[in-house]
């Protein structure tokens, strides 16, 4: 037993040496830890954590393509200074997880991005990276850390395929046909699945099944993609509406519109899918 604990430790201390924590970082970070007291968060249920936190990172600049740098050698990149819808969901999701808020949950904090943003929690290679939403969402529900809480009456038929026809857009993929190779095997394993969504169009009908604090991730008709972009949403007055960390304005806002008219919107979205944080009982702890 103490050997494997030793071994444990070991891991868990190589892990955080491996990442970057910027003086930036640990400033946003002690701003953190005083904001998740004086909002009580360890008391909240986990769902319940997760708009709290994310209001935390309103007005943080967008700032797309910061996990571009693991690309030759994957690593648990890290940077709260600047997010991009996906970080920010992870960053989110992260903080919402951890047991404690103070400076001694940082290396807690950087293993559960470990957990969310890679396959079983593993860093393989670029491919251990859930590249794909709906294969991510797959992955999150089979390990109990987000329960994909979409109902099963629509079936997304759409396939995934534009990382392995398009590998110039990734210098992982385009210098390496191994990787090519495996990342066309998870394609062809997400495509074996059954996904389901929510059509834009019925969304109305599906609006009272979703919470503050709800993963949305949002579909598209880009072909070879399954999504294009991923929030939390959020309850204002009973209306539902998305936080997310927006290219078009340049940071982390609410929408000013709701989720149903920002779809609407936009003519390449064409519905979304649903998680839920699991308690930690359920998840993280295991």
């Amino acid at each position: 037993m103490r050997t494997l604990l030793l071994i444990y430790l070991l891991i868990c201390s190589v892990v955080a040496q491996a990442v970057n924590i910027s003086p930036q970082d640990s400033a946003v970070f002690e701003r953190f830890w005083k904001y998740a007291e004086d909002n009580n968060l360890k008391s909240l249920p986990v769902s319940a954590r997760v708009p709290v936190i994310g209001s935390f990172f309103l007005n943080t600049p967008y700032i797309g393509g910061t996990l571009n740098g693991a690309e030759n050698k994957e690593s648990p990149v890290i940077d709260l200074s600047g997010l991009d819808c996906v970080t920010f969901v992870e960053t989110v999701i992260a903080l919402s997880f951890l047991n404690h808020y103070n400076s001694s949950s940082i290396e807690d904090f950087i293993r559960n991005i470990v957990k969310i943003r890679y396959r079983n929690g593993k860093i393989i290679d670029y491919t251990s990276r859930l590249h794909y939403s709906s294969d991510w969402l797959h992955d999150m529900n089979k390990r109990s850390i987000v329960k994909n809480i979409t109902p099963k009456d629509v079936v997304y038929k759409d396939k995934v395929y534009y990382m392995t026809t398009h590998p110039e857009s990734y210098s992982a993929l385009k210098s390496s046909p191994a990787l090519q190779k495996k990342m066309k095997k998870i394609e062809n394993e997400n495509n074996a699945r059954k996904h389901f969504y929510i059509p834009k169009n019925k969304l109305e009908k599906y609006d009272y099944l979703i919470k503050s604090g709800d993963i949305i991730l949002i579909t598209t008709n880009l072909k070879g993609l399954d999504t294009s972009h991923v929030g939390i949403a959020y309850r204002k007055n009973g209306k539902l509406f998305l936080m997310h960390a927006s290219s078009r304005e340049k940071k982390v806002v609410i929408s000013s519109e709701t989720l149903e008219n920002y779809l609407l919107r936009n003519s390449t979205q064409t519905g979304i899918m649903v998680g839920r944080l699991n308690p930690i009982e359920d998840s993280f702890q295991k």
